[in-house]
């Protein structure tokens, strides 16, 4: 095992390690793809302060909105106000039913670990959206068994003891600190949840998702990817990463177990039932991440002597490299699955003195572009499934590899002192609020429901509260009683775009009933009433595609006339997300009725090279036929 160089935090930038070769990986070649297209095709950008929305005339500047009403059938009684603290960090909310003294300690190091991975992997962290994250720590009772799925989706990750669970506008990340130590069956206490390393699984996995236009990546990478950033150490003078300490297989003590080993996949713990794996209800989830490995102390270094590999048994089953890649659930995340990722995607970019890193990346770049067979793994690899199987098996019985290490030169203040943090009561609407919408991405529709409606009854009227009814009523089809909650929090000035969006969706098919301009067109008046909310909407994070879907159809129903600042916007949509077609057709057809010949052929242009259906290709071709001929 060999360490790279000591660089200077301060004055030097971080080696191209593999993981920072590897960043083109998560950047989507798609907007790459199309910002060289806009600087070689289009006469000019769009300019970043688009006009507004028109004005409508005529609507008044305030309206009176009574909300709804719940109407108790029976006798209710609700149940006692919960105790959460709550506290605020750019792009997350977080809650916590612990100490104070825990949740400052763990908001402390979560400041620092997004300054140490802005080292390791800079792009990963700086070029991620805003995406507005709810942060649950689990620290009484069994509150954390509330979160838990009943029936996981495909795209959650759920362990014993976190979760993570997302959609396309917000992501939430369920930490249980309770559950840290087991007695073993022979009566010893053993450590099987490290909360912090559970925490940097998830956040990577977080972050991963969202430099890759917020889709996950192939399930394999991920998890390997994942899994390294949990080996990240660091304190104040130091960065330490990919370090494997007793290799994958080696012997350890059952105190003592090596991070990448697979201590329960033959008994140990899963006989308490610990390890029941979410995703098979006969088996058992036997993640060698819980039993141990490379401990965290606050601050501090802990480290373990290199061991070298003992017997192969301890590591376990090597399963065979198409069921690991591929995606049938019945062969992925269980058994081996886990530690397999970890040490495959470790010994292709730090082991073997990495003579795998260039066909890893360009293997990892086809499987995130789609499914991926033997075929191409010989073509990146220059080897079967077979032969690397053998050379895997070898690499967790001994692991030579590579890792990352940074320190700051003496006398240098090393990382930055994480900032103040304020540590509040959380109110009974922000529990409920923040409690509802986690429960609802984590497939629990009812007490969703019920962590939303329980501080509505108690007069709660904080805006973000008022958002989430009205986007719950929606969605249960009850549009009048959703319009008007949603009228109320965009009055209030609610942060949430997707209320807005459904908000705007709303006015749209109000005003789409009774056209008032001639030839079923929508006035100006009606145009401003619809894109209002959308403005508001375009100017929060996270950036949604139904944003610019809705402004553009908007505008297509309109008699009115988009200025040219209002078209840039669609070209501000299409150069956001050049994969949409509804999007790229729409500004399409806007610019070759009121703008540029050549900005439209050059959208056009962009639209048949990436519809992906012969009747949209069709569409966009006679679109064409209707530009200039030079066009």
């Amino acid at each position: 095992m060999r360490t790279q160089s000591i660089l200077n935090m301060r004055t030097t930038h971080p080696p191209r390690s593999a993981l920072c070769a590897g960043l083109a990986l998560v950047v989507p070649a798609t907007v790459l793809v199309f910002a060289t297209t806009l600087a070689t095709t289009l006469a000019a950008a769009p300019s970043k302060k688009a006009a507004p929305a028109p004005k409508a005339p005529g609507i008044p500047e305030s309206e009176v909105v009574h909300l709804p009403q719940y109407t108790v059938t029976d006798v209710r009684v609700l149940p006692p106000p919960e105790f959460w603290r709550y506290a605020e960090l750019p792009g997350f909310e977080i809650l916590s039913n612990g100490g104070n003294r825990s949740t400052l300690r763990f908001l402390k190091d979560f400041q620092q670990l997004q300054t140490a991975m802005s080292v390791v992997w800079p792009a990963l962290v700086n070029a991620r959206p805003n995406v507005p994250t709810l942060l649950i720590l689990c620290s009484a009772g069994n509150s954390f068994r509330q979160f838990v799925p009943p029936s996981p989706e495909p795209d959650m990750y759920l362990t014993p003891t976190s979760l993570f669970v997302e959609d396309r506008e917000r992501a939430a990340i369920v930490i249980d600190f309770m559950m840290q130590d087991v007695l073993g069956p022979d009566g010893s206490t053993y450590m099987v949840n490290d909360p912090y390393r559970q925490f940097y699984r998830q956040y990577t996995r977080f972050l991963m998702r969202r430099a890759n236009n917020n889709k996950p990546f192939p399930g394999w990478l991920e998890e390997g990817l994942s899994r390294i950033f949990s080996t990240l150490d660091f304190g104040k003078k130091y960065i330490e990463f990919a370090r494997v300490d007793g290799g994958f297989g080696g012997f350890a003590s059952p105190s003592n177990v090596s991070t990448f080993s697979n201590f329960g996949a033959h008994g140990g713990f899963s006989r308490n039932g610990i390890f029941d794996d979410p995703f098979n209800s006969n088996g058992h989830h036997h993640d060698p991440f819980y039993a141990g490995g490379l401990r965290h102390d606050i601050g501090g270094y802990s480290g373990f002597g290199y061991m070298r590999g003992a017997p192969s048994s301890r590591f376990g089953y090597i399963m065979p490299l198409r069921d690991m890649l591929g995606d049938d659930r019945s062969k992925i995340r269980r058994g081996n699955w886990s530690a397999q990722c970890y040490a495959f995607v470790h010994m292709c970019l730090y082991g073997r003195n990495k003579k795998h890193q260039k066909g890893f990346l360009d293997f990892a770049a086809r499987a995130l572009a789609g499914p991926v067979d033997e075929n191409d793994f010989k073509a990146c690899f220059g080897r079967t499934h077979r032969q690397m199987e053998i050379e895997l098996r070898g690499y967790v019985d001994f692991t030579d590899h590579q890792y990352v290490l940074f320190k700051a030169p003496r006398g240098t203040p090393g990382l930055p002192a994480p900032k103040p943090i304020e540590l509040r009561d959380a109110t009974q609407a922000e529990i409920g609020r923040i409690k509802g919408e986690t429960l609802r991405l984590a497939g629990h529709p009812e007490d969703s429901r019920e962590a939303f409606i329980i501080p509505y009854l108690r007069r709660e009227r904080d805006p973000g509260l008022l958002a989430s009814l009205g986007l719950l009523e929606s969605l249960e089809g009850r549009d009048d009683r959703a319009r008007k909650f949603l009228e109320t929090a965009a009055r209030m000035g609610v942060v949430r775009p997707r209320a807005y969006v459904e908000l705007a969706q709303l006015r749209l098919a109000e005003v789409l009933e009774t056209p008032a301009a001639p030839g079923g067109k929508l006035s100006a008046a009606q145009v401003a009433r619809v894109l209002d909310p959308l403005f508001t909407a375009r100017s929060q994070p996270p950036q949604m595609e139904e944003v610019y879907s809705l402004i553009g159809y908007t505008w297509l129903r309109s008699a009115a006339t988009p200025a040219p600042a209002n078209l840039e916007v669609l070209l501000e949509g299409a150069a956001r997300f050049p994969r949409n077609t509804r999007i790229v057709l729409q500004a399409a057809e806007l610019y070759a009725r009121h703008g540029p010949p050549d900005t439209a052929g050059a959208l056009i242009k962009l639209g048949i090279r990436v519809a992906r259906d012969t009747d949209t290709k069709n569409h966009f071709e006679a679109l064409r036929a209707t530009l200039p001929v030079s066009q």
